[in-house]
């Protein structure tokens, strides 16, 4: 639990920056919980914007990853200052690789794993993804 509150102690005092709008929002349909969205700021990076996303298991498989998303990249370009956007994810997860390809965003980097060792394909490593906002632009006029 103690790591827990420490990934969201981060999120909330190096990921988040509420004066330009960005951070972290919870979806819900009725009164039941589908997940967590971000538009991430960089710590001491304002031209740099993060996208992510944690479902709950019941809500995969219903585009609610990608709805979120696509809004998550908007809310992030509407910031003028941010010129590009990161995501990362687990190499093995093939759902979330196949949201941010449908975003548009592009496989940049695979690096090794570290950390939690007990998670499940964690060896396989992790790989990263980036939008630039001319390429999102581009996007935007043919209508993606």
């Amino acid at each position: 639990m103690q790591e827990t509150a420490d990934e969201w102690h981060q999120r909330w005092e190096r990921q988040s920056d509420p004066a330009r709008g960005l951070g972290y929002w919870a979806g819900f349909e009725g009164a039941a919980f589908e997940g967590w969205w971000s538009a991430s700021s960089f710590e001491g990076h304002p031209e740099v914007s993060g996208v992510g996303y944690r479902l709950a298991a019941a809500s995969w498989g219903r585009g609610l990853a990608t709805e979120g998303a696509r809004v998550m990249l908007e809310h992030a370009f509407a910031r003028p200052e941010v010129d590009r956007v990161l995501a990362s994810t687990m190499a093995a997860h093939t759902g979330s690789r196949r949201v941010l390809e449908k975003l548009g965003m592009e496989h940049t980097a695979t690096w090794a794993a570290n950390g939690k060792d007990d998670v499940p394909s964690r060896q396989d490593g992790e790989v990263g993804y980036e939008m630039t906002r001319a390429s999102w632009q581009a996007g935007q006029r043919r209508g993606q």
